[in-house]
């Protein structure tokens, strides 16, 4: 199955290609003000392996107007591929062995969030 997997709701935004034996990841700074390296990567990746079949989309929490770009291009794309859209918290992409932990993160305007993730 070609896996495509969006996440720009941090500082860092990054995607995802899986496919078999292709594993590709691509990351760079996430300016909140200007989202050409997310589309200049996203074309990129497209060109290299083609359309997805399934998008994976983080959806924060983080960055509001990076959750709203990234879910913008996973819409549009998925119209123009069929593929199979899923939105997916971001917190619970955390790569870990724990079957508990807990996050916290920077909610802006000088308050913070925290969250408990379980693992089933």
């Amino acid at each position: 199955m070609k896996i495509l997997a969006l996440e720009l709701s941090t500082t860092r935004g990054s995607l995802a290609w899986l496919d078999k034996e292709i594993e590709f990841v691509r990351e760079w700074p996430n300016d909140r003000k200007n989202s050409a390296a997310f589309f200049e990567n996203l074309q990129a990746v497209r060109r290299q392996f083609g359309a997805p079949e399934t998008i994976i989309v983080g959806i924060g929490p983080g960055s509001y107007a990076g959750t709203r770009i990234a879910i913008s291009a996973a819409i549009g794309m998925q119209l123009s591929c069929d593929a199979r859209l899923i939105g997916w918290p971001s917190i619970c992409a955390m790569e870990t062995d724990a079957q508990e932990y807990c996050i916290v993160g920077d909610a802006r305007r000088k308050s913070f969030f925290f969250a408990r993730a379980v693992q089933s």
